[in-house]
């Protein structure tokens, strides 16, 4: 099916490195041009400072594919991670907890506008929900309960008796 939901605005700060708020948050997020995230920062600033602090590390507007498998990437990662952690004090992927273990019903009103119109299934919103800094630290019973509250606006037809 076909969504339309929006898209982020991104900025290209360093070839094939992308720098975007998500959506609904305070987060940055620094990414590979194929959406792979490699840091999350804490502004906009922030996050093309880290941008241009890695940019000479490869030819990042090569594909994660062929970065992944070149032998002197993986050899220097390392190094990347330094720059990114330390250098940088950014937030590597693995190192990052979302900031909210709750939400509100002004979360939910959010989240349901990003997808309102949208016309796929619960599949893109429980996706973007579990990436979400809002939604992703809830526990299970939490979200889920989140995703119905959701679900009802953005698909209030799936509900009705």
């Amino acid at each position: 099916m076909l969504s339309t939901r929006p898209t982020v605005d991104a900025i290209e700060p360093a070839p094939g490195l992308l720098t975007y708020q998500a959506p609904g948050t305070n987060d940055w997020r620094l990414t590979h041009h194929s959406g792979l995230v490699l840091a999350f920062c804490r502004n906009q600033q922030h996050a093309e400072d880290t941008a241009r602090l890695i940019t000479d590390f490869t030819d990042w507007t090569r594909s994660a594919d062929d970065i992944g498998g070149d032998e002197e990437v993986t050899a220097s990662r390392d190094e990347l991670r330094f720059l990114i952690s330390y250098e940088a004090s950014a937030i590597l992927p693995e190192h990052y907890v979302p900031q909210s273990s709750t939400y509100t019903d002004e979360d939910i009103r959010q989240a349901a506008a990003y997808h309102e119109g949208d016309t796929t299934d619960g599949l893109a919103v429980i996706s973007a929900m579990a990436q979400s800094s809002k939604f992703a630290g809830l526990d299970t019973d939490t979200f889920n309960e989140a995703f119905d509250k959701v679900m009802r606006i953005v698909h209030p037809e799936a509900y009705a008796a």
